[in-house]
């Protein structure tokens, strides 16, 4: 059974379902996105949330400091980094905060794989396609994974195989309106367990 990760909700319709779901953790986009919420956004939602639901803090080459705030006003648990940070930026950050550090890997050769087992990041995040597209690269991976999917639920168990799956994420589970959606939500807890 992989933990559940949803990402991206952004207001209080939002948390009630995830607080009646109950996913393991919920990603808070603090970058330019369609989710993007502010710190203000995120310190209402986050009062709303169940206890034992974790906040992972998602970020796009922001400063350091910009991070470690959200850390220290406890409006995060863990940290994701989305973009183009470096590894010397991840020790940097390890430096100045206790919490778990994600970070967004592209899958497309050996060196990346390898890449991945060296980070000084906690843990990795991976796209779906990348692992399907790339299954004997993603079997060099060694470190704990989130599996970052695209809406598309097929065949979820068969690339968790042989990984060491930290968490299965999806910002794919929102309706036309932006919306969390029930349904999407429960359909991809199936495939997941």
């Amino acid at each position: 059974m992989s933990k559940l990760k949803i990402s991206g909700v952004r207001n209080f319709k939002d948390i009630e379902l995830v607080n009646e779901l109950s996913p393991e953790y919920v990603g808070l986009v603090f970058y330019e996105d369609n989710h993007r919420i502010t710190a203000n956004i995120a310190s209402k939602l986050v009062f709303g949330l169940r206890p034992e639901i974790d906040t992972i803090g998602m970020f796009r080459n922001h400063e350091i400091s910009v991070i470690t705030s959200l850390l220290v006003a406890g409006l995060v648990d863990m940290v994701e980094l989305c973009g183009d940070e470096n590894e010397q930026f991840v020790e940097k950050l390890k430096l100045r905060v206790e919490a778990k550090i994600i970070k967004h890997f592209e899958l497309k050769t050996k060196a990346q794989a390898l890449a991945v087992n060296d980070s000084r990041a906690d843990i990795a995040s991976l796209c779906i396609e990348d692992v399907r597209r790339s299954r004997e690269l993603a079997d060099l991976i060694t470190k704990p994974v989130i599996l970052r999917c695209d809406g598309n639920f097929g065949n979820i168990k068969s690339c968790c195989e042989g990984l060491n799956i930290f968490a299965v994420d999806s910002d794919d589970l929102f309706d036309d309106k932006g919306v969390l959606s029930r349904q999407d939500v429960l359909k991809l807890m199936n495939e997941i367990n």
